[in-house]
């Protein structure tokens, strides 16, 4: 790396960071380049309520070259809470590719957060990411993600409700403190579904309106809610159930679910998709529902631990151990 320098994220950094980003996630189809607002990266990466990004750059004189961060975030394994890191938005300026930017400034960022005491790295590589990570700086990779998708049509605009109600909301209360209480122990690898974590990540981000409904039962208790969002892009138009959590009541789920159909029938979308695990719980109510499932070409799902004789560690190394929906990923 002659004449090259790496080092830290600056103050006044991000503007050349957004110019990065634009320049390597060039859509060739269409005549705008793809933008990472300031808005989004200051609440990605400055406002996460669990810590600020590491972020480690290459520059070739003044020209910013290389980009790779990781996000602070806590993830629940087995009996514990761990603190994490998330893999985000790998850059290499497309001039400079193949020169091993990425492994270079991978292992900094890694080197870096196993002395802060995080204890392992995951995220969503995409097609272009993932050979590379799994390859060059030893991720654990798990494939394609998979994704259920069904058609709505108009039998699926009814309404049911058993045993309770059903509310919008804005924000996330208490209560879903209460929710993942009574939950947590069906999760071996999950992020917590608190409401720091649900208030941060669907209700303060800048640039998605997520639609939130909660379902209360007869007593008054939080059984479960439902997030979701309209995906449009170009001429395709897409409802995304984004995330999902619920008490093992199928009856709770289904409810929950018909809150997405009805919202999304009225805006016209026939195409609806989600992410969660294969099989269990949520699995058989999809099936039940419609849903198959299909192979994401473009997303894929892996880790790294930075501890190989942490033996406390290894569940996150089974996929079917992992609880993840959409929101789970930084692109839904």
């Amino acid at each position: 790396m002659m004449g090259m320098v790496h080092r830290d994220y600056r103050e006044g950094d991000k503007y050349k960071i957004l110019q990065l980003f634009s320049e390597v996630f060039y859509r060739e189809r269409e005549i705008e380049k793809r933008k990472m607002s300031l808005k989004y990266w200051k609440w990605r990466f400055i406002e996460n309520p669990f810590g600020k990004g590491i972020i480690k750059l290459l520059f070739d004189d003044n020209k910013l070259i290389g980009h790779y961060a990781v996000t602070p975030m806590e993830v629940k394994v087995a009996d514990k809470i761990v603190n994490t890191v998330f893999s985000m938005t790998t850059m290499t300026h497309p001039d400079y590719r193949g020169r091993g930017i990425f492994p270079l400034l991978a292992e900094e960022t890694y080197s870096e957060a196993a002395r802060r005491g995080f204890k392992f790295v995951y995220g969503f590589p995409n097609q272009n990411s993932y050979k590379p990570i799994t390859k060059k700086v030893n991720w654990k990779g798990f494939g394609n993600m998979e994704v259920w998708q069904k058609k709505l049509n108009s039998e699926c605009a009814t309404c049911y409700m058993e045993n309770g109600h059903i509310k919008k909301i804005g924000k996330f209360d208490n209560s879903i403190d209460y929710l993942w209480e009574k939950v947590r122990q069906s999760y071996s690898a999950a992020v917590p579904r608190t409401k720091v974590f649900l208030n941060w990540r669907f209700v303060q981000n800048p640039e998605v309106d997520y639609i939130k409904y909660m379902h209360v039962d007869s007593k008054g208790e939080v059984s479960g809610y439902i997030v979701s969002k309209i995906y449009r892009s170009g001429n395709e138009t897409k409802g995304h159930v984004v995330d999902l959590l619920s008490v093992p009541d199928k009856k709770v789920v289904r409810t929950l679910l018909q809150c997405a159909y009805n919202h999304f029938i009225e805006q016209g979308i026939t195409d609806i998709s989600c992410w969660f695990p294969k099989n269990g719980f949520y699995a058989d109510i999809l099936r039940g529902e419609g849903f198959s499932l299909a192979k994401m070409e473009r997303t894929f799902f892996g880790c790294r631990i930075f501890d190989r004789n942490d033996e406390s560690l290894k569940v996150i190394e089974d996929i079917s151990n992992w609880y993840l929906t959409m929101g789970d990923s930084d692109v839904f």
